[in-house]
């Protein structure tokens, strides 16, 4: 079973300095999905390794079939990408090959905003 989530992520040193991410993961603690190399990532960095300040900022309580977690996390990106009239939900460019990035985006409150009120509806 998987739940969709929303984290923070900080670095000191590289441009940008903030983004977000939204991500499923299958463990219950959805700080354990950052620390995870999957199958598709061996050649690349892991999230804490590139981020030293990482938060989850909200998660579904429910747990749901990937194939639902999926959806949820699609419409979200969807969601926020097409208020910005933009064809890809990642937004900016990195040399590394950092696992999961194509789920995370450069810190917008207002992008953010929707994220957490999109899964806060999942928890009714």
């Amino acid at each position: 079973m998987y739940k969709v989530y929303l984290a923070k992520l900080k670095r000191k040193h590289t441009k940008p300095s903030c983004v977000y991410k939204i991500g499923i993961t299958s463990s219950a603690d959805a700080l354990a999905r950052l620390d995870y190399r999957g199958p598709n990532d061996s050649d690349s960095i892991l999230i804490n390794e590139e981020f030293d300040d990482i938060k989850v900022m909200n998660s579904t309580r429910r747990e749901y079939t990937r194939e639902e977690a999926e959806k949820i996390e699609k419409q979200i990106m969807d969601t926020i990408r097409r208020r910005k009239n933009e064809e890809y939900f990642h937004n900016w460019w990195e040399d590394k090959k950092l696992s999961g990035i194509t789920e995370m985006r450069v810190w917008d409150y207002d992008e953010v905003q929707v994220a957490y009120a999109l899964i806060e509806l999942c928890k009714k």
